[in-house]
């Protein structure tokens, strides 16, 4: 594994490949406040690249439900609860002291390339079930249990927010043309 320095982390971590990159990142931009998950930018991604044979199950965009949400269901609390086991108490931001060269602060912890098993296993991770598979945002929005104290306004106790995980590959995608909030859009510099 190559040592690279990862601004988002603030420190130097283990990496499969050498650090590369270029000097412009291309994007097209979720406006999270105006998407309501209804999933429309998903099937049209979906009606327009994996309509063959085999790719049933492949998903270019979806929209989450976080935290804790997501494709394939619930990845994201297994990977946490690998990491938590193998490094226990270890998953800790030190944002006391930002800079420029890591605005998020420090991360103390391991990361899912630190934390592999060693020569066979480039990351931590695990291979979801048949089930988990089956379709993105699968009990996701399930509110938090109602109020049994009648008619009291108490703070919520749950929230939720929706994360678009796009590919940002397409020239004239598909999933913006099918936004019925128009939360998605292409800037001119991307």
């Amino acid at each position: 594994m190559a040592t690279v320095y990862n601004w988002q982390l603030g420190r130097d971590m283990d990496y499969r490949f050498d650090s590369g990159g270029g000097n412009r990142q291309f994007a097209a931009v979720f406006n999270i406040n105006r998407c309501i998950a209804c999933q429309t930018c998903t099937m049209a991604c979906k009606s327009t690249w994996t309509f063959s044979p085999g790719q049933e199950l492949m998903w270019w965009n979806n929209v989450e439900t976080k935290p804790y949400g997501g494709y394939p269901n619930h990845w994201d609390t297994k990977l946490l609860a690998l990491q938590e086991e193998k490094d226990p108490g270890g998953q800790v931001w030190d944002a006391s002291n930002p800079s420029p060269s890591a605005p998020y602060g420090l991360f103390e912890g391991k990361t899912i390339f630190e934390t592999a098993d060693g020569v066979n296993q480039m990351a931590t991770g695990y291979i979801p079930t048949q089930d988990e598979w089956k379709a993105p945002n699968i009990f996701e929005d399930a509110g938090t249990k109602y109020n049994e104290r009648g008619a009291t306004l108490p703070e919520h106790d749950g929230w939720f927010f929706y994360l678009q995980r796009i590919c940002n590959h397409c020239s004239y995608p598909a999933c913006l043309a099918a936004c019925p909030r128009n939360a998605i859009y292409k800037r001119e510099e991307d």
